[in-house]
């Protein structure tokens, strides 16, 4: 009889494998990790340039350009028009896949076309 995954030598053998072939290697590859990260944490950040502007240009700019969006924003939504529903109500949920279908289609036969069984 074959043995199963829950016997004992075989678990055995495989905490043996554990400890021989797979933990060097896998201690070997958090050693590489680590010393992957140090290296780059050592590095020092490079800090993009970025030109400063003065908050009170900022503000007179900004305040030009949000009124002109709102009134953009205002006259987008107001030229739209709701359709509206008949009565259907749609799902704004998960959309799910439908399956395909199969290009074959084999005829359905009728009970009428079927050949009657004798009955003796």
């Amino acid at each position: 009889m074959a043995k199963s995954s829950r016997a004992s030598s075989v678990k055995s053998n495989n905490q043996r494998l554990k400890a021989n072939v797979f933990g060097p290697v896998e201690s070997e590859r958090t050693a590489r990790l680590s010393a992957k990260l140090l290296e780059l944490a050592s590095q020092p950040k490079a800090k993009p340039e970025v030109e400063m502007k003065d908050a009170a240009e900022e503000g007179e700019k900004s305040t030009a350009a949000d009124k002109d969006d709102e009134t953009m924003e205002i006259d987008s939504a107001a030229s739209k028009s709701r359709k509206k529903s008949r009565g259907v109500v749609h799902r704004s949920g998960i959309a799910k896949r439908k399956a395909k279908k199969s290009a074959i289609v084999f005829p359905t036969r009728n009970r009428k076309q079927m050949p009657k069984k004798k009955t003796a």
